[in-house]
């Protein structure tokens, strides 16, 4: 198994409710956006850039004519669970970083919260799958599929996506 900083290491223990055993702590040191953030492992080491697997959330930076439309609503979900040194737990899938130097992780909060879907869920990110990271795409679009039907967010009626 591939530790934060990609060395393999021995599994932690779980320390909450919901979190996977091969998780690894980290310290949240910065969000980005909905979709990615900055972290520092929690024993210590850099501070790595992590995309959020199997998520999309829309922009909030000023970059082609301003935020998207909900961007900065995510990026507020995000600083709210993912608040600025809390402790978070990262899972790897098959691929450790992207073609942008970025880890590739799915999150858990504190309190055993799977992150990556509950986004998804409350309409902050839909679902999107970079093959060949693909573990958890079903639950994630399952989550999609009950915004969308709830109108949640992205698929509310002041975004409308297709």
């Amino acid at each position: 198994m591939l530790g934060i900083l990609g060395t393999a290491c021995a599994a932690p223990s779980p320390t909450a409710r919901g979190i996977p055993p091969e998780a690894q702590p980290a310290v949240v040191t910065r969000v980005v956006d909905g979709d990615t953030i900055w972290v520092r492992p929690a024993l210590g080491g850099e501070e790595q850039r992590v995309r959020l697997l199997e998520i999309d959330a829309p922009e909030t930076h000023a970059n082609r004519g301003g935020p998207a439309c909900y961007g900065p609503e995510a990026t507020a979900f995000a600083e709210e669970q993912l608040a600025v040194d809390s402790t978070v737990h990262l899972v790897a899938d098959r691929e450790d970083t992207d073609r942008y130097g970025r880890m590739l992780r799915y999150v858990w909060t504190g309190d055993g919260e799977f992150y990556n879907e509950e986004a998804v869920r409350q309409g902050f990110a839909r679902a999107v799958l970079y093959e060949p990271n693909d573990r958890f795409i079903g639950t994630i679009r399952a989550a999609e599929a009950e915004a969308r039907g709830a109108e949640r967010g992205l698929w509310g009626p002041s975004c409308a996506l297709p």
